[in-house]
């Protein structure tokens, strides 16, 4: 009785202690309309697995975001050029949750450079995580690099992926071009990967997915307010801003909310802004 008693304890206790993983993915240039359409027409089967689990919801880009640099920013840091602040989140996470392995798979774009500050970024961000160097990747190879360190991977997890390439044939072949909507397909194909390397190892339920676009899609240098989105594994609660992304991470990660207050924005998993 006594020995069966203290098993179920100890198993149950040891459920409560497992931690929740996490992946964040940027997939760059991704129109809301030509992305929604996909969604209904099942031409993305591994994004409607994330979105049956969540929900999608339109996501705006806030006042003063008017050039894709600042909202390239925000979607990987958190913050604008104009904000300051002295220790990026990837430094703040790795404080407070020292036993989680947090790793960056990123790729920059094939056909430009980035401004400075966000190529310094995204470099420091896989110096620091001891990642692969930053170097044009497809979204192939950001899926296999994932997979591959998900199959061998023992603890919980932080995982920020990008997927960019979809941004350069959008300006090379224009929206509703048959490349544009295969280089979406494709990012679900590597999205796909992923789910089937957390599949294999029973981890897919404990995986929270957060995936949002840099600025949508658009030729214009001042961006419309309503070209962004977020699809979730937890349900949004509300339609936020690219702003609210970071605070959704914190809550996704169980973080406390003073790391929150480091942000402008909310977290998406609250009805109401607090």
């Amino acid at each position: 009785m006594y020995p069966l008693f203290i098993i179920v304890f100890i198993s149950f206790f040891s459920i409560s202690l497992c931690a929740k993983n996490v992946v964040y993915i940027v997939v760059e240039g991704v129109s809301r309309s030509t992305f929604y359409e996909l969604i209904k027409r099942d031409k993305l089967p591994n994004y409607a697995q994330i979105i049956s689990r969540g929900n999608y919801r339109n996501l705006g880009i806030d006042e003063g975001m008017l050039v894709s640099h600042d909202s390239t920013l925000v979607a990987y840091s958190g913050y604008s050029s104009k904000q300051f602040h002295d220790r990026s989140f990837i430094d703040q996470l790795k404080l407070l949750k020292p036993r989680l392995d947090i790793k960056c798979f990123l790729s920059t774009p094939i056909d430009k450079t980035y401004p400075v500050d966000i190529h310094a970024n995204l470099v420091y961000l896989t110096e620091v995580t001891n990642s692969p160097a930053i170097s044009y990747k497809t979204s192939t190879e950001i899926g296999v690099l994932a997979s591959d360190y998900l199959t061998n991977q023992q603890d919980s997890f932080f995982l920020l992926l990008n997927f960019t390439n979809v941004d350069y044939v959008g300006w090379r072949y224009r929206e509703g071009a048959m490349k544009y909507s295969m280089a979406i397909k494709n990012t679900d194909k590597s999205l796909g990967l992923i789910i089937d390397a957390l599949k294999e190892k029973g981890e897919f339920e404990n995986t929270d997915f957060l995936i949002t676009t840099n600025y949508g899609y658009h030729h214009k240098l001042q961006i419309p307010k309503e070209e962004a989105w977020v699809v979730s594994t937890k349900k949004v609660l509300r339609k936020g801003t690219l702003y609210d992304i970071f605070p959704s991470l914190v809550d996704l990660l169980g973080l406390n909310e003073e790391m929150t207050a480091l942000f402008d924005g909310y977290s998406l998993f609250d009805s109401l802004k607090k």
